[in-house]
């Protein structure tokens, strides 16, 4: 067995960033529904935090003084002391209106123009801009399963691409024997150039994309705005874009509905016009798998970080899948320097860079890194969660 698998089943999990002596675990769920909240965000300060797992379970290691940011963009933002945060943690939608407000009619299009200009505008000036992440893929079709993580960087600015790896590791499936997954012909980082506006992505190239351009969106979607009031002066527009029923030739809307198309969701900054966060699917996308070429629908959901005056993306998470393969993506930056000013290995096929660049133990003592679900868990340890023996953890080690 690869060193790889081995690694998996004694990686610490939540290890120090700094003296701390709590260790929380949680839900978050929105406050009027009561449904889990996936990748929300947790801070305790600049460049440390995490987000939920798939399905809304955090769990974070703090000092006992710690002050807690709880964040989802379009609800309220909650702050807490790490001793009194609980189990579940609520927070409050935006409201949809606010009766004693007169809301002044906008231009739809023309929000829309704007937020297009200032994508292209950012992405222009920051395009050569590179920051880390971790990346964990889930992995599952009718006989097994496998699980990647790894931390890499990427050029961040609107969506992720030329990924580097700089250590990862890849696992084993939920009975703890070596996958049986053929891995090897996959390329599913590429996925993760998924965005609403895809600019240089081979993949997503000739995709049709919501804010890529004016024309584009007007040529081929429909648009919904909506206005979002927070309690703390905060306003957002949602801005629905659905596939428009286009009236053309038979052989012209077969060839319209072969081209990838993301329709989706956009919240907006109403006072910077900026987009924060795009909710998308896409129903005819298609996958490599085992060198056959498969359909495959695909659920994203990606966050903005304008901290170094662009729109980076700070998280994506990704579904996709058909009936051969299902699989989970996460994308989390990580806020360190240090993947930006370094090189990694790059390659098309994600396994053969992890074995490249092997497993660095000091990145994965540095972060809290994401919780993962009891299907990812299963995946990581095997059923029975025991680990390897100890000569062979010491022979993985020392290869």
């Amino acid at each position: 067995m690869k060193r790889v698998l081995l690694l998996l089943c004694f990686l610490p999990w939540l290890l120090p960033v700094v003296a701390q002596n709590l260790t929380l675990q949680g839900q978050i769920r929105d406050a009027e529904t009561g449904e889990p909240l996936p990748y929300a965000s947790i801070y305790v300060a600049a460049g440390r935090g995490t987000l939920t797992n798939a399905e809304g379970d955090f769990s974070l290691s703090v000092g006992s003084q710690d002050v807690l940011t709880f964040s989802f963009i379009g609800y309220e933002k909650l702050k807490l002391k790490a001793t009194n945060v609980p189990r579940v943690v609520k927070l409050k939608p935006f409201a949809r209106d606010l009766k004693e407000v007169v809301v002044v009619p906008v231009d739809e299009w023309d929000i829309v123009k704007q937020v297009i200009n200032n994508m292209k505008k950012d992405f222009s000036k920051h395009k050569a801009e590179k920051q880390g992440y971790f990346m964990r893929t889930w992995m599952k079709d009718k006989w097994d399963s496998n699980l990647i993580e790894c931390f890499m960087a990427a050029l961040s600015a609107s969506n992720l691409r030329e990924e580097e790896t700089f250590s990862g590791i890849y696992g084993m499936n939920s009975k703890g024997d070596s996958s049986r997954m053929k891995l090897y012909f996959t390329n599913i980082q590429k996925m993760t150039e998924i965005g609403p506006s895809c600019f240089m992505s081979d993949y997503w190239e000739a995709a049709i994309k919501p804010l890529y351009s004016l024309s584009m969106a007007k040529k081929y979607y429909d648009i919904k705005l909506e206005t979002l009031f927070g309690n703390e002066e905060e306003k957002l527009y949602r801005i629905d874009f659905k596939w428009k029923d286009i009236d053309r030739a038979e052989w012209h809307t077969r060839y319209l509905e072969e081209r990838r198309h993301i329709v989706g969701t956009a919240y907006v900054d109403a006072k910077t016009l900026r987009l924060l966060r795009f909710d998308g699917n896409v129903d005819n996308a298609y996958m490599l798998y085992n060198l056959e070429r498969y359909p495959n629908a695909i659920k994203f959901q990606m966050n903005y970080d304008y901290t170094n005056g662009y729109p980076a993306v700070n998280n994506l998470a990704i579904e996709g899948g058909n009936e051969l393969l299902q699989y989970r993506l996460l994308m989390f930056n990580v806020q360190d320097s240090m993947f930006a000013e370094s090189s990694g290995f790059v390659g098309y096929n994600i396994i053969d860079v992890i074995e490249n660049a092997g497993y660095d133990s000091a990145l994965w003592e540095k972060y809290d890194i994401i919780k993962r679900t009891a299907e990812e868990e299963r995946v990581a340890f095997g059923e029975t969660s025991q680990p390897v023996s100890e000569t062979l953890e010491e022979k993985a080690l020392t290869k």
